[in-house]
């Protein structure tokens, strides 16, 4: 977590990918109001990095949120929410990450 004049951003990957069995006609319906819904998340500054993951049916995002409340907001709000499944991780920045291996291994900076 990033904190910045009182205000701390998390960032997280969310992988996400659509339901096999979804029909096509639900499918044709959502993904264009799911891409509605990333651009306008996009313009917010709230995703960092967007990918399709190839011969997925799915992608990859990156979030840049202030708290959990947000991020399930985030996610639930999706138009494709009950056709998708997903995995969510929070991430760190490496420098982070080698503080943290630091003082868990009390080797020297």
């Amino acid at each position: 977590m990033r904190c910045y004049f009182g205000v701390c951003r998390m960032k997280f990957l969310i992988l996400q990918w659509i339901i096999p069995q979804t029909p096509i006609e639900k499918i044709a319906k959502l993904v264009p109001a799911q891409f509605k819904y990333l651009d306008k998340l996009e313009s917010k500054g709230k995703i960092e990095k967007y990918y399709h993951l190839i011969g997925k049916q799915g992608h990859m995002i990156i979030v840049d949120v202030s708290s959990d409340e947000e991020l399930s907001r985030i996610i639930s709000e999706d138009p494709l929410f009950f056709q998708s499944r997903r995995k969510i991780y929070p991430l760190t920045t490496r420098e982070t990450h080698k503080k943290h291996l630091r003082e868990l291994l009390a080797v020297p900076h």
